[in-house]
């Protein structure tokens, strides 16, 4: 990449007052509404049940609340999580306490998002229409967690046929239709769901996606920025016997646009514009047998099989198509053996690489164990390990890889009170030479010398509950030594140092009978080698500015939903030499879903992503460092429609 010096810049500061606004709203009990009947509002749920695995978790109401479209829609309901890139969906990359989603480990279904497209660009493909939640587990964890998580794992998880139908419905279907405002775009999927026996059924989803080049807050279009997408989903489960169940899924979307080499800059004469295609295919087999006579035997068995690929078309350099296969299987049962919940299993990935001619393979394959134990009614003690194997073939210049060690991790679960629970504890993350970023395999190579990478997190936290009162909070610490990179555009990959980033979360939500709020707050420094991690830190991260999220919920009758959350950074002041503050903003998101029928056949849904039309640019987005290396703002205001209708 372009070696280029930010420019200064001068941005209004973010003042605490919108806080103090949004901690005086959660106070406020709306006793008028004491009398009401009670509903199920399902917010956003925060999990902390067992050191060095902070689970935060999206359901699919909450994705629906906000007609979510992308990975930004997705996440913007946790602080801890940033996604960069602007409005264009192609471009957007997930942060997690301000590492990048690179040296997470990713799962659709279990199925591995392994590798890395192009730098320039976000990885990750999801079309939220199909997910049932979002798991997002931040730092080095359980052994579960899979090879080389690094910085944690996000898992996607999509919806069965279950989820879809009403209990004793034998067969149905799901119409929906959308428009977005800013991009004069729209969005159509169709669903159907049933039964094929009483022990088999199925679902099968197609939508599309089409927006146009979207609009920042003072009016200036984006261009090229446009977006196409196709997705289809299929799933068919099985319940072999009570104690069997069998599944299989499979999955493409496909996104095609005219765009700019670098879709997360601005156009110029070093961001030429071609057609691109990215296509992501994943096929998923499951298998259960969780015994009722056995404690000690429940066997699940994942196969998959994770295709990705992005093409440039007839671009400067002429056509490029990068491409990355991964197939892989997950062998695990759960043993219950008196006080022990013990996890075990093997796990093995095999990744090919390859850009037109020039190729790599690599796998990985692991055995973990994780236990749980109950050491008394107050104390879960919980240990666990994996020992993973990695190799990897560099054919462009013959060297060869190898690397291997184990990823412990320890941890406590402590109940004080009834009410109060205390957890802490470490976990070490081990992650070898994989295959590179598709679009330089054909100039980059590895040092000859490099070593895997380590990763140690450490965590302490606690969560009270009284009543419909949730309080929480914790502070981390992660240091990734020997993180790998590229030092000063060398074109070669090497042990850079020090990666460490600490920080600390803290939430607090509660539920009246028709009113639930919350809010949480994150902070997280990420380093390198003591110096903070700045926007051309690529596949490593960068740093952001401390995050509030707060989020209202009203059922105002049993047929009418509103809501409001409000996202605010605070300006990011502690920044790497010769690059410039980042300003601090608020976003604030309204919503209403109406059933007007006596029944769920149809819903309504009105949405207003940034409400006020604030100008702004997300800190894990690209900032503006010249005419050339000039990331994208944010789109101004979003006006989202949507007409759901069941049969």
């Amino acid at each position: 990449m372009e070696s280029l010096a930010p420019a200064e810049t001068r941005h209004p500061v973010f003042r605490r007052h919108a806080l103090c606004t949004a901690i005086a709203l959660l106070a406020a009990s709306p006793l008028a509404l004491a009398q009401e009947e009670s509903a199920a509002l399902a917010p956003i749920q925060v999990t902390a049940d067992r050191i060095g695995d902070s689970d935060a978790m999206v359901d699919d109401d909450t994705l629906r609340r906000y007609q979510a479209d992308d990975l930004q829609d997705i996440f913007s309901g946790l602080p801890e999580v940033s996604v960069g890139g602007g409005g264009s969906p192609v471009a957007q990359k997930v942060y997690v306490r301000g590492l990048e989603d690179t040296l997470l480990n990713v799962t659709v279904d279990g199925a591995a998002q392994s590798g890395y497209l192009f730098h320039h660009q976000g990885r990750l493909m999801v079309e939220p229409e199909l997910l049932e939640r979002v798991e997002v587990a931040a730092g080095a964890g359980e052994a579960t967690n899979g090879p080389g998580a690094l910085g944690g794992a996000i898992r996607f998880v999509t919806k069965d046929p279950d989820d879809l139908l009403r209990p004793g419905e034998r067969v149905g279907g799901l119409l929906k239709t959308g428009y977005f405002s800013n991009t004069e775009g729209y969005k159509a999927s169709a669903s159907l769901f049933g039964r094929l026996t009483d022990d088999w059924s199925a679902m099968a989803t197609l939508a599309k996606t089409d927006h146009g080049d979207y609009e920042d807050a003072e009016g200036n279009v984006q261009p090229y920025t446009e977006t196409e997408v196709i997705t289809g989903f299929a799933k068919v489960v099985g319940q072999l016997t009570d104690e069997q169940k069998l599944s299989f899924s499979y999955e493409r979307n496909e996104d095609e646009a005219f765009r700019k080499h670098r879709p997360h800059w601005v156009p110029s004469f070093k961001n030429p514009v071609f057609d691109q295609e990215m296509v992501r295919e994943t096929v998923t087999g499951k298998y259960r047998f969780d015994s009722a006579d056995n404690d000690w035997l429940d066997l699940e068995l994942t196969v998959y099989d994770t295709e990705a690929s992005l093409e440039h078309i007839d671009g400067p350099y002429g056509t490029y198509l990068g491409t990355l296969d991964s197939y892989g299987v997950d062998l695990r049962n759960t043993s219950r053996l008196g006080d022990h919940t013990l996890t075990y299993g093997i796990d093995h990935r095999h990744d090919e690489g390859s850009l037109n001619a020039d190729q790599e393979t690599g796998h990985v394959t692991g055995l973990y164990v994780q236990d749980d134990f109950q050491a008394t009614d107050r104390l879960i003690l919980s240990a666990g390990t994996r020992f993973d194997r990695y190799e990897l073939d560099e054919e462009a210049t013959g060297q060869e890889f190898s690397e291997s060690g184990f990823s412990p991790n320890l941890g406590i679960s402590f109940d004080a009170t009834q009410r109060l629970n205390l957890y802490g504890g470490w976990a070490r993350a081990i992650r070898g030479t994989q295959v590179k970023e598709l679009f330089v395999l054909d100039h980059m190579v590895n040092a000859p010398d490099r070593k895997e990478e380590t990763a140690d997190n450490f965590e302490v936290g606690a969560t009270y509950r009284h009543g419909n009162l949730y309080l929480s909070a914790e502070a981390f610490v992660t240091e990734i030594d020997d993180v790998v990179g590229e030092r000063n555009y060398s074109g070669v990959l090497e042990n850079l140092g020090e990666l460490e980033t600490r920080g600390v979360s803290a939430t607090i939500g509660y539920d009246w009978e028709r009113l639930s709020a919350s809010l949480s707050y994150s902070q997280s420094r990420p380093e390198l080698n003591g110096e903070p991690l700045s926007d051309d830190n690529w596949s490593l991260g960068t740093s952001v500015g401390d995050s509030w999220v707060a989020n209202l919920n009203y059922r105002a009758t049993d047929s009418l939903d509103l809501g409001w959350s409000g996202r605010l950074a605070e300006r990011l002041t502690d920044v790497a030499d010769g690059y410039p503050e980042k300003a601090g903003y608020g976003v604030h998101d309204v919503y209403a879903r109406w059933q007007p029928l006596t029944d769920d056949r149809l819903t309504l849904s009105l949405t207003v992503n940034n409400l006020l039309d604030k100008q702004y640019f997300d800190h894990a987005s690209y900032a503006v460092y010249g005419d050339v290396a000039a990331g994208l703002p944010e789109a101004g205001r979003d006006v989202r429609m949507n007409v759901a209708y069941r049969f």
